[in-house]
């Protein structure tokens, strides 16, 4: 996803000459060619997270629209206040776009990680947040740039590879046993055991707003969320879906601990089995219990 995120800002720069790029010391390479051509839309901050969200909102109170990027924990953990009383209770239109995600950066330890993201935005009014699986999903989701208020776009490095074409959300199978709920790139984990599993399975990437009425569709008594960051970010969420039905809740998602051991991000999902193997088995023992 990262590769596709400088030529979208060149290729909507070319058309919009009120966007303006703020870089937090990621990423400045890829976006040579802006450097070159806009320069005066762009700038590379550093890393000063908190002044680069509040100049950000400086920007959009004089009609810029302001994408700002930098790690995700960088931003979302130590730029939260500016966050929140800056760009969020302005109602601004600051498009924070993040990398590495809940644990990309795996090697570099818990400093890069950020598996909490989603769990705190969420109690921040006005804030819209977008959890793309892949870069066409991406491409389609940087196109609400234009909307008003504040956006949050998590990227990572690891992507699904479903190929329909998939906007917000789609329902990608009926059955009878349950209903599954997967986020974003978190798809990865089940789509090539689709067919074996006997549930409704809804995907969503945008998770706020949350559109209750579309999961509220396919209720069953035994629902399944799979994500790829920590577990119980969403859980309250989708049961607001279901308006009172009787729900029994299976979370299938990165563990709240600190990763402290070694390894890359697949050795780190694996020892904590989300993998395809695993998922299937966890899901076919709730959905028969």
């Amino acid at each position: 996803m990262r590769n596709v995120f400088a030529s979208l800002i060149f290729n909507n720069i070319k058309k919009n000459k009120k966007i303006f790029v703020l870089l937090g010391d990621i990423g400045v390479f890829s976006f040579n060619k802006v450097f070159r051509f806009f320069k005066k839309n762009i700038l590379n901050i550093g890393v000063l997270e908190q002044s680069m969200i509040s100049f950000a909102s400086g920007l959009a109170l004089n009609g810029k629209i302001v994408f700002v990027h930098t790690i995700a924990p960088f931003l979302v953990n130590r730029a939260l206040e500016q966050i929140k009383i800056d760009a969020c209770y302005q109602d601004l239109n600051i498009n924070i776009v993040t990398t590495g995600a809940s644990i990309d950066y795996s090697a570099l330890g818990s400093t890069h990680h950020c598996p909490d993201d989603i769990g705190i935005l969420l109690q921040i009014p006005n804030l819209k947040i977008y959890v793309p699986g892949n870069s066409d999903e991406f491409k389609t989701l940087l196109g609400y740039y234009k909307m008003k208020g504040p956006k949050y776009y998590r990227i990572s490095s690891k992507e699904h590879n479903y190929k329909k074409k998939i906007k917000n959300k789609i329902l990608i199978k009926r059955g009878k046993q349950g209903l599954i709920v997967v986020i974003g790139p978190a798809l990865r984990f089940i789509e090539k055991n689709i067919n074996k599993i006997n549930a409704n399975i809804i995907y969503l990437n945008c998770i706020k707003p949350l559109d209750y009425k579309f999961i509220n569709k396919f209720y069953k008594k035994k629902i399944i969320i799979i994500q790829d960051f920590y577990k119980y970010s969403l859980t309250g969420e989708i049961i607001s879906s279901f308006n009172n039905k009787p729900v029994v809740i299976k979370e299938i998602g990165l563990p709240k601990v600190f990763f402290k051991n070694y390894g890359n991000v697949e050795e780190h999902y694996n020892h904590h089995k989300l993998n395809s193997k695993n998922i299937l088995k966890q899901i076919s023992n709730f959905l028969v219990d």
